[in-house]
């Protein structure tokens, strides 16, 4: 039986190989194989899986655990457990892993022997196990990724060494081709260019290692921006001049660096190193092995204040931490920020300062292997190389020998992992260290800096240090479009400064158009080696093949953010693989953690998902993909509209989606999560064929009430807008008459009152042509709404009750009683209007309607304030309020609150009435009523008065500002009820108090 981890994970019996196919449980066997024969703690394995386990993880584990059993016979009989975890029980030779690290040592044992033929042997041997990446399917968790990191380093680390047996041999030309298909896959291996460049220049090829050197310099500056290591440059120069030490073939040196690197590149050991490495060079250093490694600090550096104190703290006398681990996304400048504050504090380091980058995000080139640094910093250090410990553990511990008197600064840029860091991280306690990686080292002993976007200002600063403040100064409204257009991204800006700098010419106003074309800003983003796409590159390729499919169809759904079940339905995967990806691309950097459960992305990284979706995925599965997303959202509409208004036919149950929302209050909170998102998604559904853009208006009839009376006016009318275009373009009669309705309620908040009837009107005149008696019915009442609004109130009961006539039995019968019973209170028929909400609420009730008997309990409990009836007024109004809460009824909350504080009022609780005003002013400016913030402010004041506060004076100033507003609209009703205790002159006018609907 073998066990293969060196690739896709498979399994091979005497039949065809087993392939896992759930990815959890693919991860459990890869864990408990990279552990084989040892017992592997449940909460290890837990880990593993999950990075926020569920309550029942314990239970799932046994689970899959269970299911492998069943689907792998063999695997049950070797598959042990106890209370301390599980245990698989695999013999050497059956596991791919343990035999590479075997065959490897055998290589480097015979190396050391100087027995060439059978270190090469076993090299290839230990190659041929590789069938791809380590643990190509398996996605990963902590230790797993610590594993397949240990794992490639010392794949490479294999080639490398083989490649040097067969130079030695001279096997050129089969060194050639084998270093020309590891370069395919890892193009940014400096050292593999130096071993391709001997090889070819000893075939005789010296036109071809020249054109190594090329490729090598036009990859690098390509993707990284940068120039070949020196190492690389001094081969090129030898092999110019024809060195004829570079034919010499002397066996390599034993294990240990096959060959010295110098910021990734390096040339095999031997007479071809002393081509290009003189005698007693050694490493860059200073005097007396004082090493002085830091590059130069960034010229244009803005902002980040904060981070800068806690790093100038590093190494100080006052006990300043000793390790800080700065983390964040690519290109957010987090190596500026390390060397801004490793140059500010180096004088506190007077014994030298060492600097690697540790290529940890570099597409295509390896993360430098811990005993590779070590033995640079070792030489660095005057150590001479023959002396330099081979293993790992002897040069970990001369390092830390050779530090422990010193005061030495470290900074390990670009880290991969901890396990990368952890032997380079100085112990001696005159010693400090710095540490930068994309994801946050969280296992390791330091204290951890998150590196974020700038804020607009610094982002308009950096830019105007780039461009020239004279120019932004000119064109401030164009310098703010740029900075918006970058996302206030370092690495954009930094772009689009480099690129206004070389074109004075250009007007801010012309590169910001540029920008502002969607399809084009990464071309534009981009200035001889810098490229803002290299930097996304990197971590994309890193991921494994699911999350790369979530990451591209993520640019393909044009939402600002993610569920984990909105991302299972994106890509047609359970919420587990779901899950697995978004932590995955959380860690990658390619997402950021928005709320529990909800993930962003950055604008920039969408652009450059939705390219790479275009490359990658056919027309018709970025369709379908798009077209799942959005029935998700119909979906859980359906749900919440159900909840909060059964009686209109929406169901509640499970529709697919992989959310249940279980009550009103549920279905509310996931309205006020999702409102943004469901606007972007109609916006991008509108732009598609009449299958996809039924979205818009689907989406209208569902979340209308809601969006009303939770204060989502700016959404409704976007929604509204782009509803009436498709209803119209597509010949959905239907749709716009539900639409006109919200247009004619929008037109009418903003003043235009002859505008909102002519939409009443058309929308009637549809329904009428439709025959639907109910919507014609609906669509009076409408009409007889308006008219209550603009006090035409014997025509408002006329439409309504014309309107009620054609409602006999309809579900929108409630709606419309409610409406007369309103028109009944601005009457002055305050009895009446009581009965009437009366009837109007068993109705309510009888349908289930939670969201129409909050709106109903509000009014009644108007109607006991005007008649003085204060015990039911307070126990309606305390019912009012809780069902508003419930169903994040916004707009009548505030009323119920105001009613209430009078009533408190009236009966000498005046504190009563402030506890309950200070929520209901808030509230109120919240969502935009500009009556109900000045009502509630006013009544605040009388409260505050009656308190003694001396408060009472601003807010009584405040709440006359309020009112003095022209535009401004006074509920008539809550006028008469609330100033009945004033002696001040109220003009009574119309506010929106009440609801209109379709």
């Amino acid at each position: 039986m073998r066990f293969r981890l060196l690739g896709p994970l498979r399994i091979e019996a005497d039949g065809p190989p087993v392939r896992i196919t759930a990815p959890k449980q693919r991860t459990i066997l890869g864990l408990l194989l990279a552990r084989a024969g040892h017992v592997v703690p449940t909460r290890s394995l837990v880990t593993e899986v999950w990075d926020r386990p569920p309550r029942s993880a314990v239970a799932n584990l046994r689970t899959y655990l269970m299911q492998l059993r069943k689907q792998i016979p063999s695997v049950a009989e070797r598959l042990t457990t106890s209370g301390a975890g599980y245990l698989l029980r695999v013999e050497p030779h059956e596991l791919d892993l343990v035999q590479f690290e075997a065959l490897a040592a055998h290589g480097r044992q015979a190396l050391a022997r100087r027995d060439l033929a059978a270190a090469g042997a076993a090299f290839a041997s230990a190659l041929e196990l590789w069938d791809g990446t380590a643990a190509e399917d398996v996605p990963l968790g902590p230790t797993l990724r610590e594993v397949v990191a240990r794992l490639t380093t010392g794949y490479l680390g294999v080639v490398e060494q083989y490649a040097e047996i067969q130079l030695a041999l001279g096997g050129h030309a089969a060194v050639a081709k084998h270093l020309r298909e590891v370069l395919g896959q890892h193009p940014l291996h400096e050292r593999l260019y130096g071993q391709l460049m001997v090889a070819l220049y000893r075939g005789g090829d010296m036109a071809g290692a020249l054109e190594a050197f090329a490729a090598a310099r036009r990859v690098l500056a390509d993707e990284l921006g940068i120039d070949p290591g020196p190492e690389l440059g001094r081969l090129q120069q030898a092999i110019l001049r024809r060195d004829p030490s570079l034919l010499a073939t002397e066996p390599p040196s034993p294990p240990g660096p096959p060959g010295r690197a110098i910021g990734g590149s390096a040339v095999p050991a031997g007479k071809a190193a002393e081509a290009v490495h003189p005698a007693g060079t050694g490493e860059p250093g200073g005097p007396g092995g004082r090493p002085r490694q830091l590059p130069r600090p960034p010229a244009v550096f803005v902002g980040r204040t904060a981070e800068l104190a806690l790093l100038r703290a590093l190494g100080d006398d006052t006990g300043g931490p000793r390790v800080l681990a700065l983390h964040g996304p690519g290109g957010v400048g987090k190596s500026a920020l390390a060397l801004t504050a490793a140059h500010a504090v180096a004088d506190r380091f007077p014994d030298g300062q060492f600097y690697v980058d540790l290529q940890g995000a570099t597409s295509g080139l390896t993360p430098l292997r811990p005993a590779e640094v070590l033995g640079r910093f070792l030489r660095a250090l005057d150590v001479p190389a023959g002396e330099v410990p081979a293993g790992p553990a002897e040069a970990a511990t001369r390092y830390q020998s050779l530090l422990a008197d010193r005061r030495i600064l470290v900074v390990l840029d670009n880290a991969a992992d901890a396990a990368q860091v952890a032997p380079l991280l100085p112990a001696g306690p005159g010693c400090a260290a710095l540490v930068t990686s994309r994801s946050a080292l969280t296992t390791m002993d330091a204290v951890p800096i998150a590196v974020g976007l700038l804020e607009e200002e610094q982002a308009r600063a950096m830019l105007a240090a780039l461009a020239g403040p004279e120019r932004v100064a000119a064109e401030p409204r164009a310098a703010a479009e740029i900075v918006r257009w970058c996302g206030n991204h370092p690495l954009a800006l930094r772009i689009a400064g480099a690129r206004l700098a070389g074109r004075p010419d250009w007007s801010l106003a012309r590169f910001g158009e540029r920008l502002g074309n969607r399809q084009r800003r990464l071309d534009e983003l981009q200035v001889a080696e810098l490229r803002v796409r290299s930097c996304f590159e990197v971590s994309y390729g890193l991921l494994s093949r699911t999350a790369k499919t979530l990451f591209r169809l993520l640019g393909v759904l044009e939402v600002p953010e993610v569920s984990v079940e909105l991302a299972a339905a994106l890509a047609d995967v359970g919420p587990g693989p779901a899950e697995a990806a978004l932590d995955e691309l959380v860690e990658a950097r390619l997402l950021e953690p928005a709320a529990e459960g909800r993930f962003r992305g950055h604008d920039l990284l969408r652009l450059f998902a939705a390219e790479l979706a275009e490359a990658y995925d056919a027309p018709q599965e970025r369709e379908q993909a798009v077209r799942r997303a959005l029935n998700w959202y119909l979906g859980l509409c359906h749900q919440a509209h159900g909840l909060l208004q059964p009686h209109l036919g929406a169901g509640t149950a499970g529709d697919g989606s992989g959310v249940l929302l279980r009550d009103p209050a549920e279905a509310a909170r996931w309205l006020d999560t999702e409102l943004p998102c469901l606007v972007a998604a109609a916006t991008q559904a509108a732009r598609g064929e009449p299958e996809q853009a039924r979205f818009v208006t689907e989406l209208m009839r569902h979340v209308k009430a809601m969006a009303m009376k939770g204060g989502y006016w700016r959404e409704l009318e976007a929604v509204a807008r782009l509803a009436i275009e498709v209803a119209r373009r597509d010949g959905d009669r239907a749709g716009e008459a539900v639409t006109l309705t919200s247009l004619g309620l929008l037109e009418w908040r903003s003043g235009q009152v002859e505008a909102a009837r002519t939409l009443l009107r058309r929308a009637l005149e549809l329904r009428q042509e439709l025959g639907d008696p109910g919507e014609e019915g609906l669509a009076l009442h409408n009409l007889g709404w308006l008219s209550m609004q603009t006090g035409d109130l014997d025509a408002a009961l006329a439409h309504m009750r014309a309107g009620l006539a054609l409602l006999a039995g309809h579900e929108r019968l409630g709606l419309v009683t409610h409406n007369v019973g309103e028109v009944l209170l601005r009457l002055g028929r305050a009895a009446e209007a009581a009965a009437t909400f009366g009837r109007c609420l068993a109705l309510r009730r009888a349908d289930g309607d939670v969201y129409g008997e909050s709106i109903t309990l509000a009014a009644l409990g108007r109607a006991h304030a005007l008649l003085d009836q204060r015990v039911q007024a307070l126990a309606t109004l305390e019912r009012a309020l809780a069902r508003c809460l419930e169903t994040g009824n916004k707009e009548d909350q505030w009323e119920v609150l105001l009613s209430r504080s009078e009533i408190l009022l009236r009966q000498g609780d005046p504190a009563g009435a402030e506890a309950a005003l200070l929520p209901a002013v808030e509230l109120s400016a919240r969502i935009g009523d500009a009556y109900g913030e000045a009502a509630c402010t006013r009544q605040l004041a009388r409260a505050r008065t009656v308190l003694g506060d001396p408060r009472a004076t601003a807010d009584a100033r405040r709440a006359e500002t309020l009112f003095a507003d022209p535009r401004l609209r006074r509920d008539p009703v809550l006028e008469r009820l609330v100033t009945s205790g004033y002696s001040a002159d109220v003009r009574p006018a119309v506010c929106p108090a009440t609801s209109v609907s379709a």
